[in-house]
């Protein structure tokens, strides 16, 4: 699979042997570095993200090279929108094989709400992709990948008497508690596919995290090209992890250099967090109660 940051091979493949992926964040570095790996291995691509102009900018680049890609305008800081858009895709595409949920915020200065009243950082980064990902699972393929974005900057609990920071908030911390939650939300995801326990969830659907970097705010304002490059390998490791047969469903990885020098996903030890079931189903179970979205 190719890496590169232009790089475009359009595969010839029957329009009704497609496959689909979902990339969120799809016009930031990571997101369109996935988007190019997807669309080289042959997959059909929606792009979401708030920006009308922006998607359909990336979208026409792509098809005018052959592309099979689309646009899905979605507001992560809008529950309404998100149900809008995945209502639309599932009546324009009724299936995907790849959803990415490589959408993130970092280092909000001041404490913000969604229109929601979330707390920005977890309204966005966690509770958004929780409601699109129930949202979109009845039409999860029979084979089907969903991969959501941690960091190893991620807080060592949930701060759940106080979610949204109406005390002490502080960005770090905000960005933190949310990665902490994708992460949680990801192994959570995938042992409910995996058991006989819970046979209402697709049992196809292997689900697992990608770790960027902790770097936030101005700190990461300061390292802009770096992280860029980061952010890149990441997109092209998730699009990699999303295909590969040997995916662990539940495991944490992170981008790594391949013997030619291109991402590549490499698996870390499991996270140690304490009482993870626990912490786990609980935070499921508020996400579903905040969303009103119960899966």
């Amino acid at each position: 699979m190719s890496g590169g940051r232009d790089t475009l091979i359009c595969v010839t493949i029957p329009a009704s042997r497609i496959e689909h992926a979902i990339v969120t964040g799809a016009t930031e570095p990571g997101g369109r570095a996935a988007v190019l790996a997807l669309l080289d291995a042959g997959l059909a691509v929606t792009l979401v993200g708030r920006s009308p102009e922006r998607l359909q900018a990336e979208a026409d680049a792509l098809v005018a090279r052959g592309a099979r890609a689309d646009v899905l305008v979605a507001d992560l800081a809008s529950l309404a929108s998100i149900r809008e858009a995945a209502a639309r895709f599932l009546v324009r595409h009724g299936s995907w094989r790849v959803l990415l949920d490589l959408a993130r915020v970092a280092g909000v200065p001041e404490r913000t709400l969604t229109d929601d009243g979330f707390e920005w950082h977890l309204g966005v980064n966690h509770l958004a992709h929780f409601a699109l990902t129930g949202l979109l699972l009845p039409g999860a393929a029979r084979r089907a990948a969903v991969v959501s974005v941690t960091s190893s900057g991620r807080a060592e609990a949930m701060r759940f008497h106080d979610l949204r920071f109406d005390h002490g908030y502080r960005p770090a911390r905000a960005l933190a508690q949310s990665d902490l939650a994708q992460l949680l939300f990801a192994r959570e995801l995938d042992r409910r596919c995996r058991s006989v326990r819970t046979p209402a969830y697709p049992s196809g659907v292997t689900s697992v995290a990608i770790q960027t970097g902790r770097q936030a705010g101005r700190v990461a304002r300061r390292l802009g090209r770096r992280l860029r490059a980061d952010a890149r390998a990441v997109g092209c490791a998730a699009a990699e992890l999303a295909l590969a047969d040997h995916t662990r469903g539940g495991a944490l990885y992170a981008a790594a250099a391949g013997a030619d020098g291109s991402p590549m996903p490499r698996r870390l030890p499991d996270p140690r967090i304490a009482d993870e079931h626990l912490a786990a189903r609980r935070l499921w179970r508020i996400s579903a109660q905040l969303t009103r979205i119960s899966w």
